[in-house]
């Protein structure tokens, strides 16, 4: 089987079920919109906290950290009606990760 008819065969699997459970190893990614880079420092614990919640949901670390810094962003926002969306937000997450 050539790598063209490898790659055609995948890509018909996926479109006949694009909600299949996604296999372990497997990277998830949000699409291309960010361009940029932001390197953040972080010890040994606070990269192991982000790491294991991150796990707890089910999303690779970057992605995590991301939400937690756009959620932080949001709600900061002047507009009352989004900080206190963002705040709630941020409320269920934790709480979902000690009940889950």
């Amino acid at each position: 089987m050539s790598i063209s008819d490898l790659i055609a065969t995948e890509a018909d699997a996926v479109e006949r079920n694009p909600d299949a459970a996604i296999k372990p190893g497997s990277k998830v990614t949000r699409g291309h919109q960010r361009a940029r880079t932001l390197q953040v420092r972080l010890n040994v614990e606070e990269l192991d906290a982000l790491s294991r919640l991150a796990e707890q949901r089910g999303l690779p670390v970057s992605t995590l950290a991301r939400d937690l810094l756009l959620s932080q962003l949001a709600g900061s926002d002047k507009n009352p009606a989004k900080a206190l969306i963002a705040k709630i937000r941020a409320e269920l997450d934790d709480l979902a990760t000690h009940v889950a």
